[in-house]
């Protein structure tokens, strides 16, 4: 969605935080509507005087609509703000600058509300460790694709093969099956989801 971005305005550094010394990140899960405007915004992460600047800065932002199959829809994102603080004292001086590239966050899912107003949010993996070569296989290269599906209960139901290395494969099969996803949630109700998925191992050369 940066691409997207039409018009933005960065926070103003709110005194009171300024004199406390308060600076760090906030992010903000946002809805942008059909028409490429905020309608909704959640707090992530951040400190309250500063979520409280970077909400209202929002009011600023305008999007070009996002497109699916032509026709635009309503999508959910994250934007976020740095707020940093040079010098001490009465020379203290606060900075803020957009995030561009937000790292992921637990607390955030995908999702999108479509045209109709159903509200589709992924799955997102709470446990399972990643696949590890075992020790005959280490040192290959190699990559292999799935399409997995998750359940409404958010265990993995099925686990199919569309690529890769064969002989990586069933390391990568048993791994994913002990998966256990946040099922996805279509309209507030859990549903069965499909996710391609990739697994790469060594370097190529």
């Amino acid at each position: 969605m940066v691409g997207l971005v039409e018009h933005r305005s960065l926070p103003e550094y709110p005194d009171d935080a300024l004199r406390a010394g308060t600076a760090g990140d906030v992010i903000l899960k946002i809805i942008i509507d059909e028409t490429g405007k905020i309608v909704l915004g959640q707090v992530v992460e951040g400190d309250p005087l500063l979520v409280a600047a970077s909400a209202d800065a929002l009011r600023d932002f305008a999007y070009r609509p996002y497109q699916l199959n032509g026709a635009p829809i309503r999508v959910e994102t994250q934007v976020g703000f740095h707020f940093g603080i040079e010098g001490r004292g009465d020379k203290a001086k606060g900075e803020v600058a957009y995030l561009s590239a937000i790292p992921f966050r637990e607390e955030f899912r995908t999702g999108v509300l479509n045209a109709a107003g159903v509200f589709d949010l992924a799955p997102r993996k709470v446990s399972g460790a990643e696949p590890q070569l075992p020790p005959e296989l280490a040192g290959i290269a190699g990559s292999v694709y799935l399409v997995e599906t998750v359940g409404e209960d958010g265990k993995v139901q099925d686990v199919k093969v569309v690529g890769g290395d064969k002989r990586l494969a069933d390391v990568v099969i048993a791994a994913v099956k002990q998966f256990v996803y946040e099922p996805r949630l279509v309209d507030g109700k859990s549903a069965v989801a499909t996710i391609q998925a990739s697994y790469h191992f060594g370097t190529r050369p």
